[in-house]
């Protein structure tokens, strides 16, 4: 939210110019335009005050020259992206490829211009086009989607909430997963249960939830990996039969949904990323949703900046209540800072109105190459969607099965020889890092099938600029390679 003190501190806490009165000397708040840059000027332009209608004309002409000066530099802005801009090499595959063009960098530019860089207007515009694209009761976006999912936890964890988590309780959470999906879960006090996922979806399988459940087990942390929806009837179902939170990880899942619901909507609180290599993003950035904003809005706002009140809906209440504290540090949870900027908002609200062509393009990639990979799956497990899941391709994950005649050694260098960059599939088996030595934590079962994605598995990028030339390069360096190994 804004904040009403910024003009006011940056007025009287810059650096005085030269020849320029001390702040003690200037006059009190209301009278600054006696000390404006146009009055400034004038005075030693021509040795005597300004009259109200000097000072008008000032400000119209120099207001004029910014806008001029502004036009110029979107102009050449333009003209840059232009030129700096080129077409992928016709074969190479990246991990990521720019999604953005001019309209975000000048977006950012303007900003610049503005001189207002911390979380303001912009932050709070896209909390409510985003809360407006879900739809969600709320948003209250954050530097980053570990940072989500971090302030999601904590929220849950605050001790104001009614059955929220304490000390040593148990959150059910996939083996395959990102690093800060579960990291979280340690960094507020919880212990981390991690169950094994299904091996056609690469998501937390339910059977297998349900059986981790325990006395102390307070909540279930889903991750829809690669953008493919989670099976959230049934885990909906467990959560309500043993009265656990639901958080849901939509990080690398804009857009997808089931049965025209989009993820993000069926936890107690979700969140989302807007990393550079994402569906959409903002540079960095995150945001935490959800249904119930009574609940969790007031308390997300505090936990996301330092614990204070500013920009909570009972501002007013709490300054009545603790009249001897000064409102402007006036805090009230134990918070963190994880705000964003306006650049990381201006950049959000532009790429939100292409998100939908984006995801498009990510999932019509993925349909064409599951077709023409076809005569392939003796060799692979391709992620499937379930029934009424809409699976939003992050990436594409290639996980050999049992007995086939090359590794995913061979495989994976084989597609860096064709300049097809990989990575393995996100975390792979969270629970095989050696980190973990480190972390008090409890596994459910055997976790074969993740220990299978994360011997077997490799992914490739599945950006916005895949290519039908690239698409093509890319089945044909995959047959070439199944047929000289498999003969």
């Amino acid at each position: 939210m804004n904040d009403p003190m910024d003009a006011q501190e940056r007025m009287f806490n810059r650096r005085p110019a030269e020849g320029e009165p001390s702040a003690a000397a200037r006059p009190a708040p209301g009278r600054e335009d006696l000390w404006s840059e146009e009055a400034l000027f004038w005075r030693e332009l021509t040795g005597r005050e300004p009259t109200s209608a000097d000072l008008e004309q000032l400000a119209r002409t120099r207001s004029g020259r910014l806008a001029e000066l502004r036009k110029l530099l979107r102009k050449h802005l333009r003209e840059y992206v232009a030129e700096a801009r080129r077409p992928a090499n016709i074969n190479a595959i990246e991990l990521v490829r720019t999604s953005y063009d001019e309209e975000e960098l000048l977006a950012a530019l303007d900003v610049l211009l503005e001189d207002r860089l911390t979380m303001g207007a912009r932050v709070a515009a896209f909390e409510q086009a985003w809360s407006e694209y879900l739809p969600s009761a709320f948003s209250v976006m954050v530097n980053s989607g570990s940072s989500a999912n971090l302030l999601a936890l904590a929220a849950l964890s605050f001790p104001g909430v009614e059955s929220h988590l304490r000390p040593g309780d148990e959150v059910i959470v996939p083996a395959v997963a990102w690093s800060t999906s579960l990291f979280p879960v340690v960094q507020v006090g919880c212990v981390p249960v991690i169950v094994d996922v299904d091996l056609e979806t690469l998501n937390m399988d339910p059977a297998q939830v349900e059986a981790a459940i325990s006395p102390k087990t307070r909540a279930i942390l889903a991750v829809h990996v690669l953008g493919n929806p989670c099976d959230m009837k049934r885990l909906q179902a467990i959560a309500a039969k043993h009265r656990l939170w639901v958080v849901e990880d939509c990080c690398e899942s804009h857009g997808a949904s089931i049965d025209g619901k989009k993820v993000g909507t069926f936890g107690d609180l979700s969140a989302f990323s807007f990393y550079f290599s994402h569906h959409m993003t903002s540079i960095e950035g995150g945001v935490v949703c959800g249904s119930d904003a009574k609940r969790w809005q007031d308390l997300l706002v505090s936990l996301r900046a330092h614990g204070w009140v500013r920009g909570r809906t009972d501002y007013d209440e709490w300054v009545r209540r603790c009249p001897d504290i000064d409102p402007r540090w006036l805090f009230v949870v134990p918070g963190y800072n994880l705000r964003p900027q306006e650049i990381n908002a201006a950049f959000a609200l532009v790429q939100l109105s292409r998100l939908p062509g984006f995801v498009e393009q990510r999932c019509a990639t993925r349909r064409r190459l599951l077709q023409a990979l076809k005569p392939y799956e003796k060799y692979f497990h391709f992620q499937r969607e379930l029934p009424g899941h809409v699976h939003t391709a992050f990436g594409l994950s290639f996980v050999l099965r049992e007995d086939v005649p090359f590794t995913r050694q061979e495989f994976q260098a084989y597609l860096e020889s064709c300049a097809i960059q990989t990575r393995p599939v996100i975390g792979s088996n969270l629970a095989r890092q050696p980190v973990m030595k480190h972390i008090p934590h409890r596994q459910a079962g055997d976790l074969r099938q993740a220990d299978h994605v994360h011997t077997h598995g490799v992914m490739i990028a599945n950006h916005h600029n895949v290519t039908h030339s690239q698409q093509d390069y890319l089945a044909e360096c995959i047959g070439r390679f199944v047929r000289e190994h498999a003969s």
